[in-house]
């Protein structure tokens, strides 16, 4: 069966690309925003070549971190199942396995959805808790707060909205590239990688 999802594609080695931004004061925590380039990939075409290119990067590196996520349009009625995969992001860099919080459910979905194995997968929470000490199941903004003291928005309209529409809004798009972004940023921080994310601004 072959996948034919939306695919955004935050692919850019250039750390600059994150933006701290104030949100309001009784918070005090600044919001973390990735306002780099995005690659927003919709036709089958397209997201085969992206693909292609992607492996190759990844033939030619010994290890390579990606940040990934997906997003898929949920569902509010008993007995109906939410939708199918409908967006993918993967984030990387040139210089350095699939990362995320709760990675191992995504790529189970993915399997279910389109019977293909994402492998070569490692859980945040595996190392934050290595890191801190305990045994907490970490979700990605949690995490954020807790390592970044930043704060990463998961508003419903957009976390719960229709991932499955034609045309992302530029919303879901900064959202579904912001989640990727983190995911790669929060593993260099775990795994104490922290001097090859020095170039990222943090204000």
């Amino acid at each position: 069966m072959t996948m034919r999802p939306l695919l955004t594609l935050s692919y850019f080695p250039n750390y600059t690309s994150l933006r701290m931004e104030s949100v309001h004061p009784t918070i005090r925590l600044p919001l973390m925003k990735f306002s780099g380039q995005i690659f927003y990939i919709r036709t089958f075409d397209a997201v085969e070549k992206a693909a292609t290119k992607l492996l190759q990067i990844l033939q030619e590196m010994m290890q390579i971190a990606i940040g990934f996520d997906i997003e898929w349009k949920p569902t509010f009625r008993k007995g109906v199942p939410p939708g199918k995969v409908a967006v993918m992001q993967i984030y990387g860099d040139t210089r350095h396995c699939h990362v995320g919080a709760g990675i191992d459910g995504d790529a189970v979905k993915v399997f279910r959805d389109y019977n293909i194995s994402v492998k070569g997968v490692t859980d945040l929470s595996f190392h934050a808790n290595r890191k801190l000490g305990g045994d907490h199941k970490w979700g990605l903004a949690s995490l954020t707060e807790k390592l970044l003291s930043k704060q990463l928005k998961k508003p419903n309209k957009i976390r719960l909205g229709n991932w499955e529409t034609p045309v992302l809004s530029k919303e879901q798009l900064e959202y579904a590239a912001t989640d990727a972004f983190a995911s790669w940023y929060l593993y260099q921080k775990v795994t104490d990688r922290s001097g090859e994310v020095d170039g990222v601004p943090q204000e």
